[in-house]
């Protein structure tokens, strides 16, 4: 694919998205904090970019995620503790970052 540039702020919005997949992309940047709103995502996909810095702190509100991929970007830092509250994780890829 040929996405570039980073994540609108305005995706927060999509309160009732189950599924985000922007992966194989050119997407850097941050995870805009906004998308901790997404209560009822279940899977997140956006591996193979060049996304930087930590992950927020807000997405630990996602109570009902099974699967998140962000391997293979430029994340750094730590992971929050926040997501410690995800009881229905299945799967987390976060390998192959900065």
């Amino acid at each position: 694919n040929a996405l570039n540039g980073t994540l609108p702020t305005e995706i927060g919005a999509w309160t009732s998205i189950h599924e985000v997949t922007v992966h194989n992309n050119a997407l850097s940047g941050t995870l805009p904090s906004e998308i901790g709103a997404w209560a009822s995502i279940v899977n997140f996909y956006a591996y193979n970019n060049a996304l930087s810095g930590t992950l927020p702190t807000e997405i630990g509100a996602w109570t009902s995620i099974h699967e998140v991929t962000v391997h293979n970007n430029a994340l750094s830092g730590t992971l929050p503790s926040e997501i410690g509250a995800w009881a229905s994780i299945v799967n987390f890829y976060a390998y192959n970052n900065a």
